[in-house]
């Protein structure tokens, strides 16, 4: 029975994370692994290193298609509202030995809570950015799955230094077992890591990043950005895209 998505939005809200699976074509996924093998032939730009590259949707259509993939951009409407907008674009690869290993939040914690307290369980946590991320192979168990701490969104604390892993309400680590095009989507405020790669595969993730209208875009160098014009004009004529790459209506602070 395929999944609705008002259930992928009760997962995501109860748990901090939901997975859309094939949410692309594994001809889609090779697409973009290709893509970003060949980027990572060219010298890195400021703002990016080995292996990590930023601004994937200037890289194609392959890739600026993907920020309006249904239903993941459904998702991401009918979470952010309509008038969120892609606010990062990037995609890397992790070798055997390396990984994101270490427990954290992204970003810094947006309704820290003192320890020991709890939020009311009549209260749903705000939601203002999601990560998704796409894989672009398939994730065996020693190519350093991502893990996640079911509900930890929702404890207004970092990760314990003194627990690895950590542990919420009796809630231990999820490993998504993750093929060619499913796409995980989680808020950065659920503890997660990407553990260590111990294979001889490199893994492979394209992510996509929305926002609410006031979440700022992260397109280096920020302030003296210019979004290029073939970009721009892939997107004529298609106003959903054009919100989505930041082209917005005034609002109340411009």
């Amino acid at each position: 029975m395929m999944t609705t998505l008002q259930s992928h939005l009760d997962e995501f809200n109860r748990q901090g994370f939901t997975v859309f699976r094939g949410a692309i074509s594994e001809s889609w996924a090779d697409q973009l692994h290709a893509g970003l093998l060949h980027y990572l032939e060219e010298p890195p730009l400021p703002g990016q290193w080995d292996g990590f590259r930023t601004r994937m949707f200037e890289r194609g259509e392959a890739y600026i298609r993907l920020i309006e993939n249904e239903p993941v951009v459904d998702f991401a409407e009918a979470l952010l509202g309509e008038k969120c907008h892609m606010f990062c674009m990037n995609a890397f690869t992790t070798k055997k030995g390396k990984g994101f290993d270490t427990w954290h939040v992204d970003e810094e914690l947006f309704l820290p809570l003192p320890e020991g307290t709890e939020l009311d369980e009549r209260i749903q946590i705000p939601t203002y950015l999601i990560t998704c991320i796409y894989y672009l192979v398939d994730v065996a168990p020693d190519m350093g799955p991502t893990q996640l701490i079911p509900t930890s969104h929702r404890s207004g604390q970092h990760p314990p230094a003194n627990q690895d892993p950590p542990v919420y309400k009796g809630q231990e680590p999820v490993t998504i077992n993750a093929r060619k095009g499913d796409c995980l989507i989680f808020s950065g405020q659920t503890w997660h890591r990407g553990s260590t790669n111990q294979s001889d595969t490199d893994r492979a993730v394209q992510q996509v990043m929305y926002g609410k209208r006031w979440i700022s875009q992260r397109f280096w160098p920020f302030i003296n950005y210019v979004m290029p014009q073939d970009v721009i004009d892939f997107a004529e004529g298609d106003p959903r895209l054009k919100r989505l790459l930041g082209f917005h209506q005034h609002g109340p602070y411009g």
